[in-house]
């Protein structure tokens, strides 16, 4: 991440979206999560559907400027020529010595042409060059169109997963099983929509960026099975850092991480400046901890130590700014 940037300001733990509820309110609770995953799930859609039409914009441009590409080369070539004429012409005495005026004539403009360049190819290199621009400037502005349908699924999302959070909470104190299944079912289904979102967002599918993906999903899936504790696999260095942590978002949703994987705001990655790619931290703030996966480079704002996923911010209670403790860990030998 080249930039990053805090969404929100206050400072501290976020409030409990659903304060005083009991056991009582399960039913309500997981009727209004269906609810808001629905409403986000329609949004994706449109989202989705928009992102296509971004495709065939970048398809429009791509082959736009290629034909550029290839119209500059025509006059770069014919502009060589040119320069090369310009040397003594070795047919100049064979041209005064043809008899004929007809060929002598048709001697002297082939020799006139090959000293200019022909007008016509500097007109196409124009005309190709101000489709480019515009074509670029519509692809810009849809694109910026995007982002915002994919804040408005996020916060969706964001309101869903505060539901989930509540719920899975009551459910567990329960111990009400067939109630966590439901509830694991609607994980995975905003999942679901967070990689949908992501995969509208990005630019491009390189091969870097879906290797990186995949490398680096079954180390996420193990800290999110985590939790607050120390993920499976992973032990302290007792290497430990201390500072302010801020969050990214919408805005960033399906940039390259420096990694090379999609930025997905719903996954456990962080940004920091300092530790390896790949390393694996356990951030504790608010009484919280959560376990993240470094695949970023930031934040380059003040003194701040770590820019966190919203999964992350989310995990540890806060929605501007956190103090924060960094635990490096390592992995453990199997």
């Amino acid at each position: 991440m080249a930039v990053t940037a805090v969404l929100g300001v206050p400072t501290g733990a976020a409030a409990d979206p659903s304060p005083g509820v009991t056991a009582a309110d399960l039913p309500r609770l997981e009727r209004e999560l269906a609810q808001v995953t629905a409403q986000a799930q329609v949004l994706a859609d449109r989202l989705d559907a928009a992102a296509a039409q971004d495709g065939g914009l970048r398809v429009a441009l791509e082959r736009l400027s290629d034909a550029g590409d290839e119209a500059q080369a025509q006059l770069d070539a014919r502009a060589r020529l040119v320069y090369m004429r310009t040397a003594p012409n070795p047919l100049g005495s064979l041209v005064d010595e043809l008899t004929s005026p007809g060929l002598r004539r048709i001697a002297q403009q082939g020799q006139a042409a090959a000293m200019t360049v022909d007008q016509s190819l500097v007109d196409q290199v124009a005309r190709q060059s101000a489709q480019v621009r515009a074509v670029r400037a519509r692809v810009d502005r849809f694109r910026a169109g995007l982002r915002v349908q994919a804040a408005a699924v996020l916060a969706a999302q964001d309101r869903a997963r505060d539901l989930l959070a509540t719920a899975q909470r009551l459910a567990a104190e329960q111990q009400a099983r067939e109630e966590l299944a439901k509830l694991a079912a609607q994980q995975a289904a905003l999942d679901a929509i967070s990689a949908s979102v992501t995969q509208s967002l990005t630019p491009a599918q390189t091969v870097r960026g879906t290797a990186a993906a995949a490398a680096q999903a079954p180390v996420i899936a193990v800290l999110a099975a985590a939790g607050q504790d120390y993920p499976r696999g992973y032990a302290p260095t007792g290497d430990v850092l201390r500072g302010t942590a801020s969050w990214y978002g919408p805005g960033f949703v399906g940039n390259p991480t420096a990694s090379g994987a999609p930025y997905d705001p719903e996954q456990l990655t962080c940004a920091n400046k300092e530790l390896p790619l790949g390393t694996v931290i356990r951030v504790s703030a608010n009484g919280r901890a959560v376990s993240c996966l470094v695949n970023d480079r930031g934040p380059y704002v003040g003194d701040r130590i770590l820019d966190m996923s919203r999964a992350g911010s989310r995990a540890l209670g806060y929605d501007g700014l956190a103090e924060v403790a960094i635990e490096v860990l390592r992995p453990t030998p199997s």
